[in-house]
């Protein structure tokens, strides 16, 4: 078929087809949706245990070792990764980067199915199984319900602002960080249960047994049918204290729950807190679904924040922080702006040399060709993202390439003295196959880089295939509707607007070529030594795995010696707040968020009294900030480094582009736990003897002290009690006895029964005084069957395919001396530590590792990409030979790259 031809022939089907194609991609661009970075499946399963109060070592042995072994043979399985601890076990369960969405689909119910036939302790709470993608990495945006009003109404603004937001479409997720739940306690008097002969247990029994409602079934009567129900639900406070406990002494007086417990209603005091501006706030993190539209999400949560404004109580407010579409709608800026300018710049151009009506026409070709992309991306379901718009911006300088020619050739036809339709036909037809080997040499050359494997293949998978399918359209484009364009339109009469200046400049740029040809030998050699020479400079380019634009925050984790409560933590974030919230209104910084007792980061977030964290919250660049985020992160350093207390402070960006990992990174891996601990410190100890790296960190963290309770086996069997009876009753006593719900103002607490005072200085003497109840109804004293001994445990342990696994990984100042550094300790660890520990295995890793791996899958896809070319080429010449002539401009242009990078730093 000639389309050149087809195209002449059919101008009305062609400017109909063009319309609505632009109508589409009008409406295509309208409903794709806006997130920050494409969303990247990991086809992780994660595995989440809560056990409270139990430490790592009990969590490793009783929950992470049980749920392993079960997931073992599991189809395409890559690895297990586990974490044991207190008071959690998280397992991950990896499965190979080439399966199909469906594919994992039928594997996460798998482990599902698995994991249901495992057999846990009691005392575990409901595990949560979910898939893991890069939309878990950070929120879309955050909303702060912070002032001066009490807690309990900014708690009640932000829970109903959830379930707002939540009806939202492509809101996923609502996490709620400084709030807690309200909950009946029931605080029972130690003194008061053993004066009248009274355990924990039947307080507890009571309260249970009164908070219930039995059905009885239906009774009917001769013209009525009837529910029987009996009713012995509570209905507030009062109804507690009116319970009643049993009879006690002589007399049989009657003991209620208020003679001896005190009940009320209260916020759980072991949750999390978080403060914005030295207020406190409730912090509401929104998440969205994968491909869903950031943009939308965000305007929404807008729209509903500003319906609620006027309903909030005196003295609170609501603040939005860390809006990820900035950085969108910027790039949409910087796309609009660069295609804008190109179709003006192109224009302009092809006026001066070819005439309005001609530049023109070749223009159109760049809302053409963006409206198809768009349908096209559409119909696979991506998204309007950073890569794509990235994509765009790169080939919009290559898709009015074939347009020019067609033009071009048309023009000189016209020139020749051909009509306009024959001149359309001709001038196409001529340069078609050219231009058709042209694309596919360019698509040859991108196509390779769909197949890089891994999280940066699948993040980047979306930039080829963007400049794929804009090329490829924009080549239809050009053949199809330029001819119809040139035949058709009006003018193009006047021949004679091109000037002469290439005539006036082509005798001397062919003599200056005779001049090179007459030296071939010599040119050659020059442009050999010279391109091999700007090679060698390659190891003096700065490495970086992801350089991006810095988000406008910054992050300082805040890490308190192991066992530190939360007051204390508190105490010290409030310092470090008193230091930096003095710079607000300094045109840097808009806003410092406090979190205690909970720290987000790249792989989700940790909870633990000892944590916090503090995001300090910039302007925007384009809103008058004149330093970089790094500047004033060191300012803020040098301004808080001072402050007692921390065991460990980290100050940090926020992460741009996929995750990564440190610079420097070193696994260790073995069975025996203490030989891990033993390495791991001497390898902190040698990487903190290199000046280049700094924040050198592992994964060992101390555990919360422990009392650890010896129970007198010999003793308790002759109270008629076992240990795991003395276990459950002191941990009741402690963490307190759930003794069911309770509905009250259409909302659902929960209740629970506790000693009261079990906290403060003398909490371990009232331990040691605890009455402990028997099967036939004494109270036996805890010291009479059981001792304390004062131990610490890890806080975590980190296990992988089954072994143990130690992370000792730092940041560097200079990255030009890491992989010295990694050889120089793989040496040492082979040297000195093998012989000690041979069951150990060192693994280096690290961002450097990471870049050693890409670098070498972007070598073999790039050797794809040649062949490509090389067979297309090939084809267009009919020749084995010419195609190296074409593609001798490969290294010459990676040569001006390297060029570039090595002068621009």
């Amino acid at each position: 078929m000639n389309l050149p031809k087809f195209s002449v022939e059919n101008n009305v089907l062609l400017t109909i087809v063009l319309v609505t194609v632009l109508v589409l991609g009008t409406f295509s661009i309208a409903r794709l949706p806006q997130e920050q970075f494409s969303e990247v499946p990991f086809f992780w399963v994660n595995i989440a245990v809560p056990f409270p109060g139990v430490s790592s070592g009990d969590i490793e042995r009783s929950v992470v070792v049980k749920i392993e072994r079960e997931m073992q043979g599991l189809d395409s399985l890559k690895r297990i990764q586990s974490v044991a601890s207190d008071g959690l076990a998280i397992v991950r369960v990896e499965f190979d980067d080439g399966i199909s969405n469906e594919e994992f689909a039928r594997l996460f119910q798998d482990v599902r199915t698995r994991f249901s036939r495992v057999d846990l302790p009691d005392g575990t709470l409901p595990a949560l199984v979910n898939d893991f993608s890069s939309n878990d990495f950070l929120p879309a945006v955050e909303v702060v319900v912070s002032g001066s009003a009490p807690y309990e109404d900014l708690n009640r603004v932000a829970r109903s602002l959830r379930d707002r937001i939540l009806e939202l479409k492509d809101v996923s997720s609502v996490d709620l960080v400084g709030d807690r739940d309200r909950r009946i306690v029931v605080d029972a008097d130690q003194d008061r249960l053993e004066s009248v002969g009274i355990s924990l247990n039947e307080v507890l029994r009571a309260v249970q047994q009164k908070n219930v409602t039995v059905p009885g079934g239906t009774l009917e009567t001769v013209s009525r049918e009837y529910l029987l129900r009996t009713v012995g639900s509570l209905q507030g406070i009062g109804d507690f204290d009116k319970v009643i406990v049993r009879r006690v002494g002589p007399s049989g007086a009657v003991v209620h729950v208020g003679d001896v417990a005190r009940v009320y209603e209260a916020f759980d005091e072991r949750g999390d807190s978080a403060r914005i501006n030295g207020d406190r706030a409730v912090i509401l993190r929104v998440g969205k679904v994968p491909r869903g539209n950031a943009i939308g999400v965000i305007d929404g949560v807008k729209r509903l924040v500003s319906e609620t404004w006027p309903t909030l109580p005196e003295g609170a407010r609501i603040d939005l922080i860390n809006d990820s579409t900035v950085q969108i709608r910027d790039s949409i800026d910087v796309l609009l702006s660069n295609a804008f300018q190109g179709l003006v710049l192109l224009t302009v151009i092809l006026l001066f040399f070819l005439g309005l009506r001609n530049a023109l026409m070749t223009a159109l070709g760049i809302p053409v060709t963006f409206a198809i992309t768009f349908v096209i991306l559409e119909a696979m379901g991506e998204t309007l993202n950073s890569n794509t718009l990235f994509g765009l911006v790169l080939v919009l300088g290559m898709i009015v390439d074939h347009a020019i020619i067609i033009t071009e050739n048309t023009f000189r036809l016209r020139q020749a003295g051909f009509d306009k339709r024959r001149a359309a036909i001709e001038g196409t037809a001529q340069v078609a196959w050219p231009i058709v080997s042209s694309s596919l040499t360019t698509v040859a050359a991108f196509l390779p880089l769909m197949l890089l494997p891994g999280t940066i293949g699948k993040f980047l998978r979306v930039i080829p295939l963007t400049v794929i399918i804009a090329l490829l359209a924009s080549t239809i484009e050009a053949i199809l509707f330029i001819p119809s364009h040139s035949a058709e339109w009006p003018g193009g009469d006047r021949l004679s607007s091109k000037p002469d200046i290439f005539q006036r400049i082509r005798p001397g740029f062919e003599r200056f070529l005779k001049g090179l040809y007459g030296r071939r030998k010599l040119v050659v050699l020059g442009f050999a030594v010279v391109t091999i020479a700007i090679f060698a400079a390659v190891p003096f380019i700065r490495q970086d795995l992801f350089s991006a634009e810095d988000f406008t925050l910054f992050y300082i984790d805040i890490d308190m010696p192991t066992g530190t409560n939360r007051d204390t933590t508190e105490r010290t974030i409030r310092a470090f707040e008193e230091r930096i919230l003095p710079l607000r209104g300094n045109g840097e910084v808009v806003n410092v968020v406090s979190s205690v007792g909970f720290r987000s980061s790249g792989s989700g977030g940790s909870s633990a009294g000892n944590v916090g964290q503090i995001v300090v919250d910039l302007t925007e660049l384009k809103e008058g900030r004149k330093r970089t985020v790094t500047a004033i992160m060191d300012e803020v350093k040098g301004m808080t480094s001072d402050i007692p207390g921390p065991e460990r402070v980290i100050y940090r960006k926020a992460q741009s582009g996929p995750p990564v990992s440190p610079p420097v990174g070193f696994r260790i891996r073995g069975d025996d736990y203490d030989g891990l601990i033993e390495t791991a410190a001497l390898l902190r100890e040698r990487l903190a003897g290199y000046p280049e790296l700094l924040n050198i960190e592992d994964t060992l963290q101390t555990g919360t002290p422990e009392l650890r309770i010896r129970i007198n086996e010999e003793r308790a069997a002759a109270y008629g009690l076992s240990v795991a009876a003395v276990g459950s009753y002191i941990r009741g006593s402690y963490d307190g006895f759930p003794a069911g719900t309770v509905f009250f103002r259409n909302e659902e607490l929960d209740v629970l029964v506790r000693y009261a005072g079990t906290g403060g200085a003398s909490s371990v003497e009232r331990l040691r005084e605890l009455k402990i109840p028997t099967p036939d109804g004494r109270l036996v004293p805890f010291s009479a069957v059981a001792e304390l001994v004062e131990g610490a445990a890890l806080a975590s342990i980190k296990r992988v395919d089954g072994k143990r696994e130690v992370e000792v990984s730092s940041q560097a100042y200079d990255k030009t001396v890491v992989q010295g550094i990694n050889a120089d300790v793989r040496t040492w660890f082979d040297s000195e530590i093998r012989s000690r520990h041979p069951d150990q295995i060192l693994i280096v890793g690290g961002e450097f590792a990471e870049l050693a791996d890409l670098l070498i899958q972007i070598l073999r896809v790039f050797l794809v990409g040649i062949f490509l070319i090389y067979a297309v080429l090939g084809a267009q010449f009919k020749s084995y030979t010419q195609p190296f002539l074409i593609l001798l401009s490969v290294p010459i242009a990676f040569a001006g790259v390297i060029l570039y990078l090595v002068f621009s730093g």
